[in-house]
């Protein structure tokens, strides 16, 4: 006869189960029309963030401008023998925030 352990009520109930969760995904998957239409919409969304992404970074960088400005400003009005240092920090930020912008802007494809 059968062999008890090969149908036990668990496997069943988990064979079952799984084809019922199976045919109800397939029952979910959009029309292929659909796809590429989702795809060129999101594409157009992520595209314009670009111009918001580098008008933010470019925001951040003038503020960390301005304060690196009278933070240097400060060193070198007390004499502190560390400005270049503090100078050459600051600078490279700045930098480091223009290349963002760029790398943004690549990226988005604004």
């Amino acid at each position: 006869m059968f062999n008890r352990t090969l149908f036990s009520t668990k496997r069943l109930l988990s064979v079952a189960a799984l084809f019922t969760v199976s045919s109800l995904a397939m029952a979910q998957q959009p029309a292929a029309g659909n796809g590429a239409a989702a795809l060129s919409s999101t594409a157009t969304t992520i595209r314009s963030y670009g111009v918001a992404a580098n008008t933010i970074v470019l925001a951040i960088g003038l503020i960390i401008g301005l304060v690196g400005a009278i933070r240097v400003y400060s060193k070198w009005h007390n004499g502190d023998p560390d400005t270049m240092k503090a100078v050459t920090g600051w600078f490279g930020a700045a930098l480091f925030l223009i290349a963002v912008g760029t790398v943004l802007t690549a990226f988005f494809g604004a």
